[in-house]
């Protein structure tokens, strides 16, 4: 019966990591964490750690500040429970990681479930992409709109083995275990993502506690900063295409990343200037619809779930054109827009609850490891955040990592407490 329990939620966790990053459908993937999340309200013998309810708190808040704030205007009931779908399903993965990894006997297996399904998605992707590029002129818009722009769980997977290359985290044994890794790398230069690339050196330096404001890990920052900010003096002094296929067309994204976030002026007219500032222009339109409402209190407590971003224009986002959203990049001001400052300062609360875990200290290795990548985590979501929403992606997989840590962070200092105690008995 025990094993029967063990493979069921390892089955459970291996699909929750399988579906966000394979099925583009926050509503589908919402439906199966409220249904697995059943297993948790029934289960009398769950535990939580304090770690676990501090770091769920906030993001419980942001989604009933918006739930108020909604009941004073007449949002429609399909975007209403848009918005519940996106708000809430954070909540349920940290909670579902958190859970599955506490049933699992096997505490390894998240690491295990992590690559193979990486190395599975590798060699998919590069069987794609070669197959495309047979058939096709090698274009890296149509390969990224083709073949997949990008693949989280592998970036994670690459942290991770090379943050373990010693094996003194986890333990990871294939036959082929150098080509696997091999495949992972191929296929994360094959999806070009600007994302992907900025986050696994994010990821890379968290894991290995680069990040904490100590002597070391201001010089690493500051070496990375500085990187960063040569590379794009040096993209500002060339002449590059934009409508490039090859890897200049990649360089020019590269080039208008700050932009395209940040700068809001565009020519609705003109649709290559509207994407290379897309991102700004619908966040710019979230603040001054906030400003609009009455005494300006959407600033404080948002417009609520459902309501909708007006563009003031059709954008060509598809067939027919849409004027109204509902989501929005830049998850600060989809956060904003949902739930105002007090949703804004929610959040982060909760990304500096969990980023201050790196410095707490046992001493255990494994404690160490786990609130290296929590903290990690927090960086991470402060960058993705900004571009693809962050833990309010559809398709992202890391809260139910962060969850899966949560706990074997606890998992680590409920053994050292137990060893403690045997000691003075």
């Amino acid at each position: 019966m025990k094993v029967k329990k063990e493979f069921f939620y390892k089955s459970i966790l291996f699909l929750l990591l399988l579906l966000p990053t394979s099925v583009a459908s926050v509503e589908l993937n919402v439906f199966i964490g409220v249904f697995f999340s059943l297993f948790i309200f029934f289960d009398t013998k769950t535990k939580f750690s304090a770690t676990l309810i501090n770091a769920l708190f906030p993001i419980t808040l942001i989604l009933l500040v918006a739930a108020i704030t909604s009941f004073f205007y007449t949002n429609k009931a399909y975007d209403i429970l848009k918005d519940i779908s996106y708000l809430i399903k954070p909540i349920l993965f940290i909670g579902l990681g958190y859970y599955l990894t506490q049933k699992i006997t096997d505490k390894e297996f998240i690491f295990k479930a992590i690559t193979y399904l990486a190395f599975l998605f590798a060699a998919i992707h590069i069987y794609q992409v070669v197959e495309f590029i047979i058939n096709n002129q090698f274009n890296v818009n149509a390969i990224r709109g083709q073949c997949g722009k990008a693949n989280f769980l592998e970036m994670l997977a690459i942290v991770l083995l090379f943050t373990n290359k010693e094996q003194k985290y986890f333990t990871i044994r294939f036959k082929y275990y150098s080509l696997l890794k091999f495949m992972l790398y191929i296929s994360f230069i094959l999806y070009f993502s600007r994302t992907m690339f900025l986050a696994l050196f994010i990821l890379a330096l968290s894991f290995q506690g680069y990040t904490k404001l100590t002597r070391k890990g201001v010089i690493y920052l500051s070496s990375f900063l500085g990187f960063i900010a040569l590379f794009y003096v040096f993209l500002n002094t060339i002449e590059i295409n934009r409508d490039s296929i090859g890897i200049d067309g990649f360089l020019y994204k590269l080039k208008i990343a700050p932009s395209e976030i940040f700068s809001s002026e565009i020519d609705v007219q003109d649709h290559a200037n509207l994407w290379d500032h897309w991102r700004g222009y619908e966040a710019l339109k979230a603040f001054e619809q906030l400003e609009e409402t009455k005494y300006s209190l959407g600033l404080f407590v948002g417009k609520g779930l459902g309501a909708l971003v007006d563009l003031e224009f059709v954008a060509p986002l598809n067939n027919d054109g849409i004027q109204f959203i509902s989501t929005i990049h830049n998850g600060y001001a989809y956060i904003l827009f949902k739930s105002g400052i007090i949703g804004f300062i929610c959040y982060f609360l909760f990304l500096v609850y969990i980023y201050l875990q790196a410095y707490q200290k046992n001493g255990m290795i494994l404690d160490t490891f786990a609130n290296n990548v929590i903290s990690g985590l927090a960086i991470y979501f402060m960058f993705t955040t900004l571009v693809i929403s962050g833990i309010y992606n559809q398709g992202d997989i890391m809260t139910i990592i962060l969850g899966a840590f949560i706990y074997l962070k606890h998992y680590s200092l409920t053994n050292l407490r137990n060893e403690n105690r045997n000691i003075r008995n």
